[in-house]
């Protein structure tokens, strides 16, 4: 009997999730253009500028949003099965590409005539196409996010006096791993002693206040880690050494067992650098050992994490963007002070092996890359495409639709200029800044064995370094070759 509810629970189930899509898509027909988005961030805004381009050019738009955090790749694969497809649709990255170019659905915009439209998917920086082979183009950019360490600008000028903060973010910028690290451990001692000592970066000589001022006063450790959530560590801070010898995700989808192999050196950098930073973490009331708390889900995951920075309890946290509310919601007195300094290996140019990359522009630079892409239909009528290019056009180039962009959808636009758009975002002004001089790295872990970074090398560490007091350089290599040899193994080359 109870099998028997089941059964008809789930079909009714269906039958309804069924009925909800067909009559989405009858409500659809008639449209010029219908546009699934996949951000749900942005279903509210997205809406309100197909609307405005609506009112502007007579043409009728159909916007349809999952709601945010939701995955969307089931729905949208519904709806490509529709009579009334989408013309305009979402795809996050090369890992989504691949079913859709291989069922003929994306339009690649080299095959676009000239006109405004080639011009913009033209200017989209290689770095940040969405490309499964180098060459074709997919995709124009949502907006761009970044990150790196996370700095209070506030708390720079208790430590180091007032004013200094200005030439401390100029010069930590540039500074070298071995400087960061002297840095990191001079902090660490004041926090612990109150020995006030001196600190040279890119040059410049910076001392410590030899009394401390109260802000500082709360400062618990260097770092504030959320060593419960993988993909900090994961993902994000294996980007970095990543970036070493991939320019882009489509050559790491790509990669060969050679290149693969040339991952040791910047994977033994990484396994450093992760050793060092935990290595000063904040805690609550003091510094968190790496032990059973450092991984604990309750009170060392993401939102602790940002909480003890926002409660000054740490100099720096490695994050993006994207956690600018999060931290207002925790202290927004902290926000318009923030700043991003890059993550930094202790990596040399030998082995570096990405074209046009050294170690000095790696540790230089903050990870800038695409989260979403707007993709156009190649089934659609040539009409509905050309309605497409049009709409893309105007929310990336005029007036009004960049306002959309920025102000209502708070987006970083992936072509911004700092003359010309001015954020209410401390961290999004960071990251344009760092746009403008060109010290960006990609995201090449997007182009990764599915779930290789968190999953597997990031599970492997929590569950058998983080616990652990201290590191040795075998544990190092344990890491790296966990590493490469995972990777080889998920992309079938071993």
């Amino acid at each position: 009997m109870k099998n028997t509810a089941r059964i008809f629970c789930m079909c009714l189930a269906v039958v309804m999730c069924f009925s909800c899509l067909c009559g989405c898509g009858m409500e659809r027909a008639g449209q010029d253009l219908y546009i699934f988005n996949g951000k749900g961030e942005s279903a509210t805004a997205l809406a309100a500028a197909a609307k405005e381009f609506e009112n502007e050019t007579g043409k009728k738009v159909k916007t349809f949003s999952l709601g945010s955090g939701t995955s969307s790749i089931d729905t949208l694969r519904a709806e490509m099965n529709s009579k009334n497809m989408p013309t305009i649709f979402s795809i996050v990255n090369i890992q989504e590409l691949k079913e859709w170019e291989e069922g003929g659905y994306v339009l690649d915009f080299n095959t676009v005539g000239q006109g405004k439209f080639k011009d913009l998917a033209d200017a989209v920086p290689e770095n940040m196409r969405l490309t499964s082979d180098g060459t074709n183009s997919y995709g124009i950019p949502y907006n761009v996010e970044g990150y790196g360490y996370i700095v209070d600008t506030r708390m720079v000028d208790a430590l180091f006096g007032d004013g200094a903060s200005s030439g401390f973010i100029k010069d930590v910028r540039t500074a070298s791993y071995e400087e960061f690290q002297s840095l990191v451990e001079a902090v660490d001692k004041y926090i612990k002693e109150g020995t006030a000592s001196s600190v040279t970066l890119s040059g410049t000589t910076y001392n410590l206040r030899p009394e401390k001022a109260e802000l500082a006063g709360k400062l618990t450790g260097v770092f504030a880690v959320a060593g419960a959530d993988k993909w900090t560590y994961g993902d994000h801070m294996i980007n970095v050494a990543l970036n070493a010898v991939f320019s882009n995700p489509a050559e790491a989808a790509a990669a060969t067992e050679k290149q693969i192999e040339s991952l040791r050196e910047p994977m033994l950098s990484y396994a450093r650098a992760l050793d060092f930073k935990t290595t000063y973490a904040a805690g609550k009331n003091g510094p968190l050992a790496r032990g059973a708390d450092f991984i604990n889900t309750t009170t060392a995951n993401y939102d602790s994490a940002v909480q003890l920075f926002a409660d000054s309890k740490a100099l720096f946290i490695k994050q993006g963007n994207w956690a600018y509310t999060n931290i207002e919601k925790a202290n927004g007195d902290i926000v318009e002070t923030l700043e991003f300094i890059p993550v930094k290996l202790p990596i040399s140019d030998a082995a570096v092996t990405a074209e046009g990359m050294t170690a000095d522009k790696l540790n230089r630079s903050i990870s800038v890359y695409v989260p979403n892409y707007y993709a156009i239909n190649a089934k659609a009528t040539e009409e509905q495409k050309q309605t497409a290019m049009d709409f893309l056009v105007w929310l990336n180039t005029s007036e009004t639709g960049q306002k959309f962009v920025v102000e209502e959808m708070a987006f970083i636009p992936y072509n911004a200029d700092h003359q010309d758009i001015e954020l209410d975002n401390s961290l999004g002004e960071s990251i344009i800044r760092y746009m403008e001089s060109g010290d960006v790295i990609s995201n090449p872990y997007g182009g990764a064995p599915v779930t290789w970074t968190t999953d597997v090398v990031g599970l492997d560490i929590m569950e058998k370094y983080l616990i652990k007091e201290k590191w040795t350089e075998e544990d190092y290599k344990a890491i790296a070759d966990n590493a490469i040899n995972k990777w080889k193994e998920m992309a079938g080359l071993k």
